[in-house]
């Protein structure tokens, strides 16, 4: 945060992170609840994320009146975005890893909705690379950009902060009823917020995210094509 920065209310700073955490559920329960997945549902759904974006941007505009992005973005060397990427994907395939804690447990897990999703995906590389994009961009504008900075203006300390937005960045994905899904991508958010919080670079995230989400769906669609089980 720059030196000229203003705090708005605590009202209106919590009305706006729990509209950034409630928006795509609530919105995407009412608009496409019941209808299953196509790739117009697929499409939609991503359209209606993009729009949260925007009303988050309008809000921060002219009812927080700050910038959306509160704290400075940070340039760095090529190096920095290398050793990033690396460092990133190489956490997020640990956060996969650990997901699977339930299986060692004996535990059943749902991941029929996740996959079938990821199957109308995988159908076209145009749908591919726009989901993927999708992703990396808003997700990360929204819960890394958005959220996090918020809260630890509330909480004025650098903990809960990554706490609640993994948190919340789990909960998020409780729609494809996966329990693996929910602790993978809350240890997902820890990861990312970190990284956020020490070096205020928000683009190595977007990246990162979109190259994930676009390598696992890559993967599904390659096992798929040779009828390798996907569990």
């Amino acid at each position: 945060m720059d030196a000229s920065f203003k705090k708005p209310g605590n009202i209106v700073l919590i009305a706006g992170v729990v509209m950034a955490v409630i928006y795509y559920p609530v919105i995407g329960k009412l608009v496409f609840g019941g209808r299953g997945y196509s790739v117009e549902t697929v499409v939609g759904s991503r359209l209606i994320i993009w729009l949260e974006v925007l009303l988050l941007y309008f809000y921060s505009r002219f009812a927080e009146k700050t910038p959306f992005l509160l704290w400075p973005e940070k340039k760095y060397k090529t190096g920095f975005y290398l050793a990033s990427f690396g460092a990133l994907y190489l956490l997020t395939i640990g956060a996969g890893i650990l997901s699977h804690i339930l299986t060692v447990l004996g535990m059943q897990d749902d991941r029929t909705l996740l996959l079938l999703m990821t199957r109308i995906v995988a159908q076209n590389w145009p749908l591919m690379i726009f989901t993927a994009a999708t992703a990396g961009i808003t997700e990360e504008l929204i819960l890394r950009g958005y959220v996090l900075p918020r809260l630890e203006v509330l909480f004025k300390n650098k903990y809960m902060p990554v706490i609640i937005s993994a948190l919340a960045f789990g909960l998020m994905h409780f729609r494809y009823g996966s329990a693996k899904e929910i602790i993978f991508a809350t240890l997902f958010g820890i990861v990312f917020a970190i990284h956020y919080q020490w070096y205020r670079n928000i683009r190595i995230l977007m990246f990162t995210h979109a190259a994930v989400d676009f390598v696992s769906v890559c993967v599904f669609k390659l096992a798929m094509h040779y009828h390798l089980p996907v569990k």
